[in-house]
């Protein structure tokens, strides 16, 4: 167990350091990652950096984009349709 920090300046560090530590965990846990399946059930982590995360990264986005585009599409009224309909 550490030892509890001596003195306001030391009390004052060790609190500082306690909250950055959360901020890095919480910047890294918002991080994006990338999960590849080398066989069914069997998921690992693609490295932030490594070859081809940030392109599949890319891809998601824009898949994610088209499925938003489709769903606001699907969500317009069809105003053209019912007046041919009731013409």
């Amino acid at each position: 167990m550490k030892e509890a920090p001596k003195g306001a300046v030391a009390r004052a560090t060790a609190v500082a350091e306690g909250i950055a530590a959360g901020v890095r965990r919480r910047q890294r846990e918002r991080e994006p990652r990338v999960t590849l399946y080398a066989a069914p059930g069997d998921p690992y982590l693609l490295a932030p950096g490594s070859k081809g995360h940030d392109r599949i990264l890319d891809l998601a986005d824009e898949m994610v984009a088209l499925l938003d585009e489709a769903d606001a599409a699907e969500r317009r009224p069809r105003r053209a349709g019912r007046r041919e309909a009731e013409g």
